[in-house]
Parts: C-alpha cells; structure tokens; sequence
C-alpha cells in the first residue's frame, strides 16, 4: 500500500516534471469543444496505452526485438494532423470528406470534425497518441517497474503500480481538459474558433519538435532551469520505505548494497551481453584491471541520466589521463530506446565520449542487480567495487571517490 500510494502521488507531481509540458497543449488541443463522451475516451486511450507499452507487453516487445520507436513517430504525426485540422478549418472539411466511407462503417465517427469534437472511440485514439508521447516521462518508480517489466515479464505488482501512476497523472491533466472545454462553453463562437487554432497551432509544433528530436534537449534545458525542482521530485520517489517495497518487483535485486564511501562491496561483475559498442572497441572489466572505473548505468530518454550527464563528461575529461576510464552502459528503459540507431543518435547529439555499451537484453544490468536510472558503480583498480550512488546529486562526494581510487596504489 505504500509504493501504491507514493505511485499514485508520483504520477499526480509528474505534472510538474519539464517532460510533462509537451502533453499540456496536446490535452488541450485535444478537449477544446470536446463532447463529455470523448473526455473520457481520450484518458482511458491515454492509460491503457501506456500500461500495456510500459507494463504488459514490454517483456514481449523486447523478446521479439520490437520497439514503439515508430509508433511513437506515428503519434507524432498523428497529433500533428489533428493539430493541423483544428488550426485550419478547410483541411478539417477536406479529411472530413476524404472519410466520409469510413463514417458509415465506424460506430464512431472517425473525421477531423470528430476528432476535435464527438466520440468516445476517437478520444481513446488519440489519448493513445499523447500516452505513446508521454511514456518516457516517468521517475525511479516506474522506472523500477518498466526495467522488472521487461526483463522478467509483467506481475500484478507492476501492472497495479502501473495503475496507480497513471490514476495520479491523470487527475491534473483531466482538470485541465476539463478547463479546456468549459473555456469554450463559456465565451461566443469566434473566440471558440481562435481558441481551436490556437491550441491546433500549439499542437503542431510539439509535434514538429518531436518529429525533430529536440524535446529532449528542451526538457534538459528547462530542468537545467530548475534544478531543484527534478531533485525533490526524484526525492519523493527514493523514500526507504518504497523502495523497500519495490523489491518485490525483482526478488534478485541488491538489499545489502550500501553506499558508504570506499568500502568493499565486492568484485565487479563482468560486462555480460553487449550487443554494441559506441567511442570504443570492446571493453572488459578485467581487461581494465588497473583502471578506476565508473560503471555508469543510463538511457538516452531518462531526464534524470540527461541531468547527471554533464558532471559524469566532466569526471572523464578531467581524469581520464590519469587512469579513469568511464563504461556508459545503456540499459533502455522504453523500447524506442532499443534501437541502437537511436541510441548513437543521441551519444552524438549529447556530445558523449566515453565508451558507450550497448544492454539491449538487460544481462549487465542484471548481473550488478541494478534497479534505477542512472546509477553508479565505482571500480578500483583491483576490480572491487567500492562505492555505489542512484540518481542524481552528490556530484562532488562522486568526485571525491574518483580522486581517492586514483590515488591508491596500483594492484600487485
């Protein structure tokens, strides 16, 4: 009941997560002049969409090395072109009559006019559309959730945290389509019309920075902007007493695991699974021996790895002729993360150059019984781990343990 009820207020303060922005004018967009059947479509498109990508069928998805990379692309482009007929009235007029054949077969009528308007089947496609937008948006929590969901298949456990999440996302944005349409109910038809291609123009331009990739670099900025923010939020989900709890997700994962500054916690677990390597040829923790290493664990949609991104680039520039050797290994979180195209897309974008090591299968992931995004491991020179940070902050107490591992002698 308790990772229940800190899910259920993660999801109700995502709404304040720099990721949530591009959903608000889409739920707008999406319920100005909307009809109180097609409010309630458009949310349960939105969670069953998300829980069944995140949760239910994760683990399916990447047994058959499927991703929602371009279902994430089609929501995109989906939105865009409802955008578009909100914006510009004769477009809506010429879709609406392009699927005139397809009215008379749909028990929903499935046109611009509808779209913007009436009907519950159409709200739950496009609520699936802003939920497929939404997914990466997620804090430890449901990350937690998504990383047992994937490499061991979904559990009443998961799929009720799930829930859980979705129901608190859900009361903030369904406030705001509500405030949406009674806007509209409440002034003349001209000022409806402006309201209408307001929010189609404010929806064809997430859909634009989508299709171009820049939301993420956007989210950064703006967390970058408020960083306080991020870090209560990421806070709240790290309570003891929930992720206590959540280890019931995955019975395996580390519980003695402290992160006390330069103890032995055991030898380094070998890189295990790697299907690709980026800035490098292959890399072996034994091959390293000698090294101080940091085993970095991240994902490119991850805006808590993009936040610690700059200081972990830091640490390798600065040390790195004295023995420091970075290994980012990226785990996907979310299944257009899987796509290793992707994935050397974004090293190149965020400027990353240390070596990068592709865990499609989650087998490093699962062999350090890691649990979180980002997460470091801090390797000595003997190849014992010895210090062990989750999430964001205390970046000059991570410094400090770079600087003292290099300064131990080399091993025998």
């Amino acid at each position: 009941m308790i990772v229940l009820l800190f899910a259920f207020i993660a999801g109700l303060l995502t709404i304040l997560a720099p990721c949530t922005l591009p959903v608000v004018p889409l739920v707008l967009g999406s319920s100005v002049g909307a009809s109180r059947r097609r409010i309630p479509g458009l949310f349960l498109g939105f969670g069953a969409t998300f829980i069944a990508v995140t949760v239910i069928f994760a683990s399916t998805l990447a047994a058959a090395g499927l991703t929602t990379d371009r279902l994430r692309l089609g929501a995109a482009i989906l939105l865009g072109v409802v955008g578009l007929t909100l914006a510009w009235r004769p477009l809506e007029r010429w879709v609406e009559r392009r699927l005139s054949p397809v009215q008379a077969l749909a028990s929903s009528r499935l046109s611009a006019r509808t779209i913007g308007g009436e009907g519950l089947g159409s709200g739950m496609i496009v609520g699936a559309a802003i939920g497929l937008v939404w997914a990466p948006c997620v804090g430890p929590i449901m990350a937690a959730v998504i990383a047992a969901a994937t490499a061991t298949g979904p559990s009443l456990h998961a799929v009720a945290i799930a829930v859980a999440y979705v129901a608190g996302a859900l009361v903030p944005l369904i406030a705001i389509a509500r405030w949406g349409r009674r806007l509209t109910e409440r002034v003349d038809r001209r000022a409806t019309d402006r309201l209408r291609r307001a929010f189609g123009v404010a929806m064809v331009m997430v859909s634009v920075v989508m299709l171009t990739g820049l939301d993420v670099p956007l989210q950064s900025r703006l967390t970058a902007g408020f960083p306080g923010l991020s870090t209560t939020l990421f806070a709240l989900e790290q309570n003891p007493a929930v992720q206590e709890d959540l280890t019931v997700l995955r019975p395996s994962a580390a519980t003695g695991t402290d992160t006390v500054p330069l103890v032995n916690l055991g030898s380094a677990p070998e890189l295990a699974g790697i299907s690709d390597w980026i800035n490098s040829d292959p890399l072996t923790i034994a091959g390293l021996r000698g090294k101080v290493v940091l085993v970095h664990f991240w994902t490119f949609g991850c805006i808590n790895c993009i936040n610690v991104q700059p200081y972990v680039k830091t640490w390798f520039d600065r040390y790195a002729d004295q023995g420091f050797v970075v290994v980012g290994v990226h785990t996907p979180e979310l299944s257009f993360e899987r796509e290793i195209g992707n994935v050397r897309d974004a090293v190149a974008k965020a400027d990353v150059r240390f070596p990068v090591a592709f865990d499609p299968s989650y087998a490093t992931w699962n062999a350090y019984r890691n649990s979180y995004w980002p997460a470091f491991y801090f390797v000595d020179k003997t190849g014992q781990i010895r210090h062990v940070h989750y999430g964001e902050g205390d970046y000059d107490g991570s410094e400090s343990v770079i600087r003292e591992l290099l300064a131990e002698p080399p091993p025998a």
